[in-house]
C-alpha cells in the first residue's frame, strides 16, 4: 500500500492518540475534526476550482494491561487547483497550481496538546505535502510574510524546490508555500500550496494569500 503525504499528516493526530491512551483514559475511541472550505466567492476571485475534499481516517491499536483497544482519527483533507501554463516543458495548460487544507483533532490532557501537528513549525512540514508532487529536492527558504487564518494571524513561509509533478512524471522548479497550523475550536487547520513557476515568476502569492484567508471552518 502506497502511503501520500496527506496521509503522513493525518497518522500524526493518531500517533498522539495512542500516546495519550496509553497512560490515560482521556482519549475516546474516536476523534474527529471538522473540515475547513474555501467559498465560492473566493474561489471564483482566483480561479480555483475544488478537486477534492475527502475524509481521512487513521486507526491505531493501543495496548495497556493486557487490553488492547483500537484509537480512531478522523480528519479532513480538501485540495483546490487552477491550471496554469507550463510552455517550458511544451504543456500549454495543466491543472498544477494547487492549495491544500487540513485540519485534524487537537488532542489535550492536562492542559497540554499532543497533538504533533500543531507543534511543527512550516520547516518540518516542507516534506509532508499532498501527493500531487513527489520527489521534492533543494528546498530553499525564500521568504515568510503574516496571515490572518480564521482570525488567527500566522505565518505564511515560501520556498523554492524542485519537483516531479506525477501526472505527468515531468520535473521543474516549484513555488512552495506553508502555512503554521492555527488552532480553532477543537482542530488544527494547515495551508499547503504548491506551484510550478511560470517564466521563472511567481504568480500565485496572492491567490494562496485569499485562499486561505477566506477560509470557513466549523
Amino acid at each position: 500500500m502506497t502511503v501520500t503525504r496527506r496521509q503522513v499528516l493525518a497518522m500524526g493526530a493518531t500517533a498522539a492518540a495512542g500516546a495519550v491512551a496509553g497512560c490515560t483514559d482521556a482519549v475516546g475511541e474516536s476523534l474527529a475534526s471538522s473540515p475547513a472550505s474555501v467559498p465560492r466567492a473566493a474561489l471564483s476571485e482566483t480561479g480555483y476550482g475544488e478537486h477534492v475534499v475527502d475524509e481521512l481516517v487513521v486507526e491505531r491499536t493501543v495496548g495497556r494491561f493486557g487490553i488492547e483497544r483500537s484509537i480512531e482519527v478522523r480528519n479532513w483533507y480538501a485540495e483546490y487547483d487552477r491550471a496554469v501554463s507550463l510552455d517550458a516543458i511544451g504543456l500549454t495548460r495543466l491543472q498544477a497550481a494547487v492549495v491544500s487544507v487540513l485540519t485534524t483533532p487537537q488532542i489535550s490532557f492536562l492542559g497540554r496538546t499532543f497533538n504533533p501537528v500543531g507543534e511543527y513549525s512550516t520547516d518540518e512540514l516542507v516534506e509532508l505535502i499532498q501527493d500531487r508532487y513527489d520527489e521534492l529536492e533543494d528546498v530553499r527558504y525564500v521568504d515568510e510574510t503574516a496571515i490572518s487564518v480564521l482570525g488567527t494571524e500566522t505565518t505564511l513561509t515560501r520556498y523554492l524546490a524542485r519537483a516531479r509533478l506525477i501526472d505527468i512524471g515531468a520535473t521543474f522548479d516549484v513555488f512552495l508555500q506553508l502555512s503554521e497550523p492555527v488552532a480553532h475550536g477543537d482542530d488544527f487547520v494547515i495551508g499547503v500550496a504548491v506551484s510550478p513557476q511560470a517564466a521563472g515568476l511567481e504568480t500565485e502569492s496572492r491567490s494562496v494569500r485569499t485562499l486561505l484567508e477566506s477560509l470557513e471552518h466549523e
